[in-house]
């Protein structure tokens, strides 16, 4: 198996931070614009009456989402872009080869 050079792993992991960047974004304004409609009433008229007796909870959770992912992206793009590496069965890295 070759080696990929460092040049083209760098641009790499590039690639896969800059797409989990953007998944996070795309998954924030997804939780961010029912929470923003909840909050500023709009269509008001046409929400069904369960979202009427629940608005607080529901607004709440988006809320609690749209922070806990805030929060949280630098983290998912670092494990996303740095994996640990795993080893394989019976192979531990921490023990000395036997001859």
């Amino acid at each position: 198996m070759t080696q990929t050079p460092i040049i083209h792993r760098k641009a790499y992991k590039r690639r896969i931070a800059r797409n989990t960047r953007r998944i996070m974004y795309i998954l924030i304004v997804v939780l961010a614009v029912p929470a923003l409609a909840l909050m500023l009433n709009l269509g008001l008229d046409s929400w069904p009456m369960w979202l009427l007796t629940n608005r607080s909870k529901i607004l709440g959770l988006l809320l609690f989402g749209v922070v806990i992912l805030s929060f949280s992206s630098p983290i998912i793009v670092e494990f996303n872009t740095n994996p640990r590496p795993l080893s394989g069965p019976g192979k531990d890295p921490r023990m000395p080869p036997t001859p």
